[in-house]
Order: structure tokens, then C-alpha cells, then sequence
């Protein structure tokens, strides 16, 4: 899992890696036809984000915004991301738990990966085709929208069929590579779930919503510890009970379910947001603050790894993504702290810990999804996040300065009994002038802005979420565009289909889980395990500590996306109950995900410490991740303790 997230992240993909020698000319015909798609979905975002500012612009200063703003940011935003998921699929963009894999012998991992790309196609297509149903039915009917606009529905019906379709013949091609009798078959339970004039009630009838329940759980773990990608095993799961426990007809809708969750103007402006942090992450923003933070606190204690965690904060705030700022801090970072005598341990925790609070400091992509799932304002959760994630700074930079100054004592030590310090360089002394300081603090001042900016943009009134996230993506690249010449296509192209690739595996995933999810509602399953807790007579504050543990144990294997929308329908019920506040639980469950970023085995920050400084053995980045794990449990402790800490800003928010 933790290389196709790191594969699919807006700023860390690469495509260079690409190998087409020796293809088909139809084989090489339709992958340019694939990166048409991808690249045309990638343009759609810009495209998205300057009718989103616009719009903005006319609102403030005609008083009069532009009506059809929103259905057009669903129909580019929602599209792009369908017309992009085959692309996705060619680069293996779309993340699975690979847990398995590396206990295989070679011979079993191959027909494990055959057989996983076969269970994909068959329901791919099942999907496809049933959007084709959805998109025939628009088109005969003449169905239009619900909004002043009236859009005709079939627009974007086709482009949903479309994307599908391209992603189901992708699949294909890659069965069709290893096994052309997989192939066969695989198209053959296609046609047969086509044609098969299934009973208009459930096939299974009479069982008890827990006896459902375990037999989806224990579903949902054998398919997806079967390595098929998060969205796609979502997706199967939730269509096997379908077919067996809900009538024919709920079966229909499966594309017209996930078209319908998707076309959220608050979820659809995830991929502004991953595009405002990409266009910074792919600049040298990141070296930029990291330099004009060390030049002012360089004679604090340890005021280099203090430097690089407000380094980290700040850049997370503005990026909103935990491995942009692991790579983008870290990249000049830890090579500067072992340059100057900080451990391999101490630089490279300092940075994993650091990444966390991408998820965690406003906008952020994690809060954004947890405040559709709970119904809670996004506003007053960002703003509950900020409080915690200048306490997570503080012990962090702390523990940095504590450390940094318990290395130098030995160093220190070592030179003075005459003996040659492995860290001797720990000893050295900067020296910057104040014209240093203030001409590198005037270069990253416009970041800082644009963090700024869109804050104040949201928090006044003048735009809303989606819009937000539209005025920071064009800021953002006119910045860069303006301080580090990156306009050209050619520099421009890569944020935008880095920003696609993620986004269009973040969104299918958001898609699938919210089908998973309604399928869970609809067999009271979810009310039943909500039933369930509740009955064990737990005190709240034990309730609390049982659900912390179960989101710890989930975050060994799911990104934080699928851990808030497959548990919310299940625990926010019994915690609302028990007289919580679900926004202050939802800066708690974010600090316990963050941990998942950096707690062994899988925590994905410890990987891209890994990718940027491979020098460094991954026992000795885990090791010294590790109190930074203590930390945060200690955040979380004190924020139990201190809820206003969570809780002092929204307080203002009526």
C-alpha cells in the first residue's frame, strides 16, 4: 500500500518510469488515447478553479455570483475524475493493501495480481454498463438538473460511462498481457451478470442485520487483504450484498448512487485543494521557508530542527498534504541536519512528525471528508484543528531542542576527553545578518499570503468551501509562476496530472466508500454495531479509548480517506450519545490517524523518509518516529484533559 500512495501523491508521482518499448501499434494507440483523456481531465481542474474565482470576483464586487458556478465545478471536477481513472490504472495509481505481497513466492504473487485485475474488470464493466443504463435513461427521458441552470443530466452520464468504460478496456489489457484464459472468463461472469434475469427480491432472506454484519466484515477484510485497490474492493463488497440480501432494483443504481455522492461541491473541492498544494510542493517553496525559518531561529537550541518543524507546520498549512511536506521539508532538510551533526534518527523523525500535520492544520483534504461523513461545519472544524496543531508543534519542537541539545552535550564530551566526535559537526556555530534574514523571509511572504488569504476568504463569508479551495489553486500557480518561472507546459504539466492521478484515486475511493457505506445503512448493519456499542455499557470515556484503539488498528493498513467513511456511520452514533462534541472528536480521530503516518509497520511518512534520504536504514527512521508517536499521545491526552484547546476558536463561530 505504502509505494501506490506514494505512486499516486500529486507531488511525488512520477511518470518517468514508464516503460512502452515494444507495444502494439493498438495497444499504443489507446494509451494515447488514455493520456489524451488524463491530460484533458488535468487542464478541467484550472478550468474548474477559474470559474470558481471568478465567480467569486463577480460575487464581491456585483453583489451577483454566477448561477450555474457550482453544477459546472461538478460536471469538470467530477468528469475529470472519472475520464482519468484508466490513466490511473495504466500507472497503478490506485492503492490497494499490499500487505500480503511480500510473503509470496513469485509464481503466487503473479496469479494473485491476475486474479485481483480480473475481480476489478468484472465489476468495472458492471459498473460501466449500468451507467450506460443511467446515461440511455437521461438521454430518452430528457432529464435535466435541479438547479436554475436545468443542465441536461445525460452530459454527465456519458462522460461517467466513458471514464468507466476506458478503465474497464485498460483492465482488459493488463488481464489480457498475463492470461488471455483469465481474460475469457473474466468477461464471461461480466456477460453473465448482464444477462441474468435475477428474482426482483433478495436472493437471502431472513437473516439478522449481525449476522450480515460479520459476514460483510469478514468480506470486506478477505477482499481487501486480497491486494484488489481500496476502491475497487469497496465497490465489490458493497455489490456482492447487494445481489444477495437487497432487491433487484437497488442493484440499478449502483452508478447512479456514486455519481450522486460524488457531485458534492464540498467534496469536489478536494482536487483544488491537492492542486494548491502541489503548485507549492513542486516549487522550491518548501527549501525557501525551511532556509528563512533556520536563518531566524539558529541560535535557539536545536533551532534547526525547530526551524524545520515550523517548517513542516507551516508548509502543511498551505500544501494540506502530510507526504508534499515530508518530501518537500526533508528534501533540504535532512541533509542540512546531518550535515550539521543531528542523528540519522533525530533529522528524520523530526520531518515524518512533522508531515503529519498535513492532515491535520486547515484546509485539510482528511477534516474536509470527516465533516461530510459527521454533518458538522467544515469551518469550525478547520478552525478546532488549529489549536491542536500548534500543541503538536510545540512538544515536537521541544523534544527536537531537547535532543538536538543532549547530542551536542556528548559531542561536546567526546571532543573534550580527545576523542574524534562522529557528530562533531553538531558544534558548529551559524552566522547570518540581518539583510540575510529579512530578504528571505520577503521571499516566502507570499505563500504565507496566499495561506492567509484563503483563510480570511473562508472565515469572512466572502466564499465558500469549494470556491476557497478555486482562489488558493490559481493563487498558488501565479505565484509560482511569477517567483519560479513554472508556466511553461512543459514545468505546468506535471502538477496538474500529479494533482489528476492522486485526486482521481482519493475521489474513487471517497465514491466506493460512500456506496460501501450506504449498503451498511440500508441492511442495518451500521445501526446495529452502533446498537451494539452502546449496549456494552462502556462509561464515555472508555467508549472513547476502545474506538482510539480500533482507528490505531485500522491505521496499520487504510489511509485516514477509507478509515472516516467506512467507521462513521458506526461509531459517531454511540459517541454523540454519549455527549461528545463531534468536531472535538474529530481533531482527536485526525491526531490518532496522524499517528498512523508514522507508526511501524506501514505508516506512509516513514516510506517517503526512506525515498528521500534512502541512505538512512528504515529501522533507524522508524526509531526515531517513534516518540513522535509518544507526542501525539500526549496531544491527545491534554486535549482530553483541555477541550477548549480544540474547542477555543470555534467558540467564536456562531
Amino acid at each position: 500500500m505504502s509505494a501506490g500512495e506514494l505512486h499516486s501523491d500529486a507531488i511525488l508521482a512520477d511518470d518517468r518510469n514508464l516503460n512502452h518499448a515494444g507495444e502494439s501499434i493498438l495497444r499504443g494507440a489507446f494509451r494515447r488515447f488514455v493520456d489524451l483523456l488524463f491530460n484533458l481531465a488535468s487542464i478541467s481542474l484550472i478550468v474548474a478553479s477559474g470559474v470558481l474565482t471568478v465567480g467569486v470576483l463577480l460575487s464581491h464586487f456585483t453583489g451577483q455570483g454566477m448561477v450555474w458556478q457550482d453544477e459546472m465545478e461538478v460536471f469538470l471536477v467530477a468528469g475529470a475524475v472519472f475520464l482519468s481513472a484508466a490513466a490511473v490504472q495504466a500507472r497503478r495509481g490506485h492503492i490497494g493493501i499490499e500487505l500480503l505481497a511480500s510473503f509470496l513466492p513469485r509464481r503466487a504473487k503473479v496469479a494473485r495480481d491476475v486474479f485481483i485485475d480480473t475481480v476489478s474488470l468484472i465489476f468495472i464493466a458492471f459498473v460501466a454498463w449500468k451507467a450506460g443504463e443511467l446515461f440511455h435513461e437521461a438521454w430518452a427521458e430528457g432529464q435535466i438538473s435541479q438547479s436554475s441552470w436545468g443542465a441536461p443530466l445525460w452530459i454527465p452520464y456519458l462522460v461517467m460511462t466513458v471514464g468507466f468504460a476506458v478503465l474497464a478496456l485498460q483492465l482488459a489489457l493488463q488481464v489480457g498481457e498475463r492470461s488471455i484464459i483469465m481474460l475469457v472468463l473474466g468477461l464471461a461472469a461480466f456477460a453473465a451478470l448482464v444477462l441474468w434475469q435475477r428474482p426482483v427480491m433478495p436472493l437471502l432472506q431472513g437473516y439478522s442485520p449481525a449476522t450480515i454484519g460479520i459476514a460483510y466484515c469478514s468480506a470486506t477484510l478477505l477482499i481487501m487483504f486480497s491486494g484488489i485497490p481500496i476502491a475497487f474492493a469497496l465497490g465489490v463488497v458493497a455489490t456482492i450484498f447487494m445481489f444477495l440480501f437487497m432487491p433487484r432494483a437497488s442493484v440499478d443504481t449502483i452508478a447512479q448512487n456514486v455519481y450522486e455522492e460524488l457531485a458534492n461541491v464540498i467534496l469536489l473541492a478536494i482536487p483544488l485543494f491537492i492542486l494548491k498544494g502541489a503548485a507549492i510542493g513542486r516549487s522550491d517553496a518548501g527549501k525557501d521557508l525551511y532556509s528563512a525559518l533556520h536563518a531566524w531561529l539558529h541560535k535557539v537550541p536545536g533551532g534547526l530542527g525547530v526551524a524545520n518543524t515550523l517548517a513542516c507546520g507551516l508548509f502543511a498549512a498551505m500544501a494540506g498534504s502530510s507526504p508534499a511536506t515530508c518530501s518537500a521539508i526533508g528534501s533540504a532538510g535532512i541533509p542540512e541536519m546531518r550535515k550539521r551533526g543531528y542523528s540519522p534518527g533525530l533529522a528524520a523523525g523530526i520531518i515524518a512528525a512533522g508531515g503529519t500535520l498535513g492532515i491535520l492544520l486547515p484546509p485539510s483534504v482528511t477534516m474536509l471528508l470527516y465533516a461530510v461523513a459527521a454533518e458538522v461545519s467544515l469551518g469550525k472544524l478547520f478552525l478546532a484543528g488549529i489549536g491542536p496543531g500548534l500543541l503538536l508543534i510545540v512538544l515536537f519542537a521541544l523534544y527536537a531542542s531537547w535532543k538536538f541539545s543532549r547530542e551536542k552535550r556528548q559531542a561536546l564530551a567526546a571532543v573534550e576527553r580527545g576523542q574524534a566526535a562522529q557528530n562533531a559537526a553538531i558544534l558548529h556555530v551559524d552566522h547570518y545578518t540581518l539583510r540575510q534574514k529579512i530578504t528571505m523571509v520577503a521571499w516566502v511572504m507570499p505563500f504565507v499570503t496566499i495561506l492567509a488569504g484563503v483563510m480570511v476568504v473562508l472565515y469572512a463569508g466572502y466564499a465558500t468551501p469549494s470556491e476557497t479551495a478555486g482562489v488558493g489553486a490559481i493563487l498558488a500557480l501565479l505565484v509560482i509562476g511569477v517567483m519560479y518561472g513554472v508556466w511553461r507546459p512543459k514545468r505546468l504539466m506535471p502538477i496538474l496530472t500529479g494533482t489528476m492521478r492522486e485526486s482521481s484515486m482519493l475521489l474513487l475511493i471517497i465514491g466506493f466508500s460512500l456506496l460501501f457505506s450506504y449498503v451498511m445503512s440500508y441492511l442495518h448493519i451500521s445501526q446495529s454495531a452502533a446498537m451494539w456499542l452502546t449496549s456494552l455499557g462502556l462509561s464515555r470515556w472508555e467508549l472513547l479509548a476502545s474506538i482510539l484503539v480500533f482507528v490505531v488498528v485500522l491505521g496499520f493498513f487504510l489511509p485516514p480517506v477509507s478509515i472516516i467513511l467506512m467507521t462513521a456511520p458506526i461509531i459517531l452514533p454511540p459517541l454523540r450519545a454519549a455527549g461528545f462534541d463531534l468536531i472535538w472528536f474529530g481533531v482527536v480521530m485526525t491526531i490518532v490517524m496522524e499517528m498512523g503516518l508514522i507508526h511501524p509497520p506501514v505508516g506512509l511518512n516513514l516510506f517517503v523518509i526512506k525515498n528521500i534520504a534512502p541512505d538512512i536504514p528504515l529501522s533507524t527512521v522508524m526509531w526515531g518516529a517513534l516518540p513522535f508517536v509518544f507526542l501525539m499521545f500526549v496531544g491527545v491526552v491534554l486535549i482530553c484533559f483541555f477541550p477548549q484547546i480544540a474547542m477555543f476558536l470555534p467558540s467564536f463561530v456562531s
